[in-house]
This record gives C-alpha cells, structure tokens and sequence, in this order.
C-alpha cells in the first residue's frame, strides 16, 4: 500500500482511470503510482513509456494476472505527457 506523511499534498478525485486495470506492456495512462491487483507490487512511473511486462515479477497461480491500477496519479504544471486526464 503506498504511504504518505503530509495529507495536504494528496487529494480525493472520482476520475474512472482509477477504476481501469492495465495489463503488462500497456501504455502509461499518467505519471503515478501503479499496485499490481494480484500481489501488491507497487511502481512508480513517469507517464510516458508502458507498464512494465509479465517477467517484471512473477506470481504464483493463487495471485491471479498481473494486472496494473493506479493508485496515486501525479499532476503537473508542464504540458503532456506528464498528466493525461487522471487527475
């Protein structure tokens, strides 16, 4: 789970890219933070590139697939592709 210390820097939103589970090798929505939905890995991404791809890390059967959801997406003042709407 991804932990933070100073509550003003974070914020609620209600944006569906929440709600999306990404598969491995799918592009980047946004910058942010991504929690595997089967074991909890988390990673942290820029915003540009893919998610990374199954031989990342491995799971076992009871895991399920390895499927990305963001959990904290970043905002910034620059333009594309730092954010893409997740905010």
């Amino acid at each position: 789970m991804a932990l933070y210390k100073y509550q003003n820097y974070l914020a609620l939103s209600k944006n569906g890219s929440f709600d999306l589970t990404l598969s491995p090798n799918s592009p980047v929505p946004c910058g942010g933070i991504f929690r595997c939905a089967g074991c909890g890995t988390e990673i942290a991404t820029e915003g540009i590139g893919v998610l990374p791809d199954r031989s990342h890390h491995k799971h076992e059967p009871s895991q399920g697939a390895i499927e990305w959801r963001l959990v904290v997406a970043t905002v910034a003042t620059h333009p594309l592709p730092y954010l893409h709407g997740a905010a």
